[in-house]
């Protein structure tokens, strides 16, 4: 049996240590990237984005036990903090439907962000996200593989396995259906370990395409 004092120590470290592993409210993060072209030919009317031809950061979701996190109770939007960031958000981070960009930082960062806020502020968040975006580079691995954004009909095995072969880590695909009822390649998304660097895998049963599609 161990002495009072062992005791004491141990009971005072563990007191400390369940409060810090219940303190963070993710496990890890979706990086969401969306394919301009397809996103744009789901819309009716304007879509600012139609000729962009080179994947655009949807938002990076924090996770919790494999599902996304949103709406925590935090630090809302605050443009200033993210002020020095806009020439490159512009680029990566794009609205593609309307193109009111701020809008639809401050949507991101209030839904998602937020409950990363307690390793990530608003700025680094975003900025992790900028840095994410040029270290996944989805089209230029998936055209070393040999799989080119054309218009024509892709198998899902194909795109998964280029990316995979690229990145060394799952990716989780994601379609939608067009009025045609073609199925289009929307998003890929890369599973990222809560330190906003580290690839990890994702799981491939989170994908919702179906066996091919438009991309």
């Amino acid at each position: 049996m161990a002495a009072p004092n062992t005791q004491i120590f141990l009971l005072f470290a563990f007191a400390i240590l369940i409060p810090i592993a219940k303190s963070q409210p993710f496990d890890d993060f979706w990086f969401v990237q969306q394919w301009p072209p397809n996103v744009c030919a789901l819309q009716s009317g304007r879509c600012v984005g139609r000729g962009t031809k080179s994947f655009t950061i949807h938002g990076l979701w924090p996770q919790k036990r494999g599902n996304s996190v949103t709406n925590c109770p935090g630090t809302s939007f605050d443009f200033n903090q993210i002020a020095h960031l806009e020439n490159d958000l512009n680029v990566v981070w794009p609205n593609l439907i309307t193109g009111n960009h701020k809008w639809f930082w401050g949507h991101e960062w209030n839904t998602h962000g937020i409950c990363s806020e307690s390793r990530f502020d608003e700025a680094a968040y975003f900025q992790t996200s900028i840095n994410l975006r040029h270290n996944i580079d989805l089209l230029s691995a998936l055209r070393v593989q040999g799989v080119v954004p054309n218009g024509a009909s892709k198998s899902k095995q194909r795109v998964e396995n280029a990316i995979i072969k690229h990145f060394q880590n799952n990716p989780v695909l994601r379609c939608k259906t067009a009025s045609n009822g073609q199925v289009l390649l929307t998003e890929i998304v890369m599973c990222i370990d809560d330190d906003g660097v580290t690839l990890i895998n994702c799981n491939l049963a989170k994908s919702n395409c179906a066996n091919s599609f438009i991309f």
